[in-house]
């Protein structure tokens, strides 16, 4: 599979859908970046959205990125899911066709917002707003290798 570089451009959005369930696309194209060592100011492994698919999947960041690595393109990682996981992919479906709460709203139109998807009044904000979003990123990482070595 082709690595992404999210250093250029966004991850689809997370409303986007493979095979009815949203959000895979986003985290198929954050896996790939993460895989080429180009995710930018992105969060693959500390994301609470990408926490909560892989979840309800019944999957964790370590396997899922071996599936994303092994398979040529987001028809096999499907596939690759289904196989392995059937049960979490039926729930990842019927999640998706839930609304989305109203207390995470605002998190996907922000996400919306920095990603580029969102333009309008607020447009000159944004470079801020990313800049915030990248130091926040940072810090969660150093965070959770902290958090990792206390552990060992």
């Amino acid at each position: 599979m082709e690595p992404i570089d999210l250093t250029l451009a966004p991850p689809r959005r997370w409303s986007d859908e493979l095979g009815g369930i949203r959000w895979l696309p986003r985290i198929i194209d954050k896996a790939r970046a993460a895989l080429g060592g180009r995710l930018g100011s992105y969060l693959y492994g500390q994301s609470p959205g990408d926490e909560i698919l892989l979840r309800i999947l019944g999957t964790d960041y370590p396997t899922f990125t071996r599936i994303v690595d092994a398979a040529p393109d987001d028809a096999a990682v499907l596939a690759a899911l289904e196989e392995r996981f059937p049960d979490g992919v039926a729930r990842a479906r019927r999640w998706t066709t839930r609304p989305v709460p109203p207390m995470l709203r605002a998190a996907t139109w922000m996400l919306d917002f920095d990603d580029g998807y969102i333009d309008g009044p607020l447009a000159p904000v944004r470079k801020p707003i990313q800049t915030l979003y990248t130091l926040v990123a940072r810090t969660l990482r150093a965070l959770r290798k902290n958090a990792a070595k206390e552990a060992l």
